[in-house]
């Protein structure tokens, strides 16, 4: 395009001739060196360093230097060389300097658009291999608890064994396999909440108050994976230590674009004194990778209370 452009404006008649093109790789050579000392040498030095006085200074220096050799290769090499035509450089130097110029900013927008997106690039890349590993952050313990209970189920016998390998085989393959995709339909969300659900089971009380609501009218709505789980594994892991009382609450709606999920469940004494509070990796993963995905589009509420402990989730979604 370069070539063309300075060809057509240095043209002698309407229409290209050879000569043109002649004309128009001579007055390339300048240009090259001009363009290539700013990408490689004026921009990473000092601009990219935001060293502006040193690179706009610089940037003069350049120029000239591009018109030292503009005039050294139409004024000098040209007359040495015995050629069938006369080319001469019949250009007024402010023409000179204002294209000189502009090559100069256009390079330099040019590398600073590309070096943008590949900034961009990267921070996508980064933005995507967090999410994979906020989402593979499960706590591991729920792997041997919910092994050990099936063991204690299978040395007595029991009819629920084979089920409960079933609900673990289940939960694995979507913690595994699908939750690789940006969002899942809410209703396969749903299916690995009721299949932990049901694991945590195996080895409570039967006295002990395990609720899960749903109220959803569109179960196709998309989410991301794995928001909801580590929210309710943290309830099952500090919320069942207490003698009496043990209770663990959800509840889910889905209504038009809006998703809310609600969690609460007891304290005990002892949840984590040295720490000095309730949750631990769990929310913190929730609370990054809301803000990772949804920005301001989700707001996350916890109460820390003497005897309970409560959150809320609130994720408007663009279906």
């Amino acid at each position: 395009l370069s070539f063309y452009s300075i060809g057509s404006y240095f043209a002698i008649s309407n229409y290209l001739k050879f000569i043109d093109f002649i004309y128009s790789g001579i007055f390339h050579i300048p240009l090259l060196l001009l363009v290539y000392i700013n990408l490689q040498v004026l921009i990473p030095r000092f601009l990219q360093k935001e060293k502006y006085g040193f690179f706009l200074l610089s940037a003069l220096a350049n120029i000239l230097l591009a018109y030292a050799l503009h005039e050294l290769v139409f004024d000098i090499i040209l007359a040495q060389l015995t050629l069938d035509f006369y080319m001469v450089s019949f250009t007024e130097p402010s023409v000179l300097f204002a294209i000189f110029g502009i090559y100069m900013l256009l390079s330099t927008l040019l590398q600073l658009s590309f070096s943008w997106y590949r900034l961009h690039e990267i921070e996508k890349e980064k933005l995507s291999l967090e999410l994979k590993t906020l989402k593979m952050q499960i706590n591991p313990h729920f792997l041997f608890n919910s092994l050990n209970s099936i063991y204690a189920l299978s040395l007595k016998k029991s009819d629920d064994a084979p089920k409960s390998i079933l609900e673990l085989s289940s939960l694995m393959r979507y913690m595994i396999y699908e939750v690789s995709d940006e969002v899942v339909p809410l209703k396969q969300e749903i299916e690995a909440l009721e299949h932990f659900i049901r694991l945590q089971k195996l080895r409570l009380a039967e006295n002990v108050d395990i609720t899960f609501e749903k109220r959803v009218s569109n179960p196709e709505l998309p989410v991301a994976p794995m928001l909801f789980l580590p929210l309710i594994e943290n309830s099952f892991k500090h919320g069942m230590k207490s003698k009496t009382g043990n209770y663990v609450h959800i509840n889910l709606s889905a209504k038009d674009h809006e998703i809310r999920f609600r969690i609460s469940n007891n304290k005990s004494k002892k949840d984590d004194p040295e720490k000095g509070q309730f949750g631990g990796l769990g929310l913190q993963n929730v609370t990054k990778r809301l803000h990772l995905i949804y920005g301001d589009e989700a707001q996350m509420e916890v109460q820390d209370l003497d005897q309970d402990f409560k959150v809320e989730l609130r994720i408007k979604v663009n279906a």
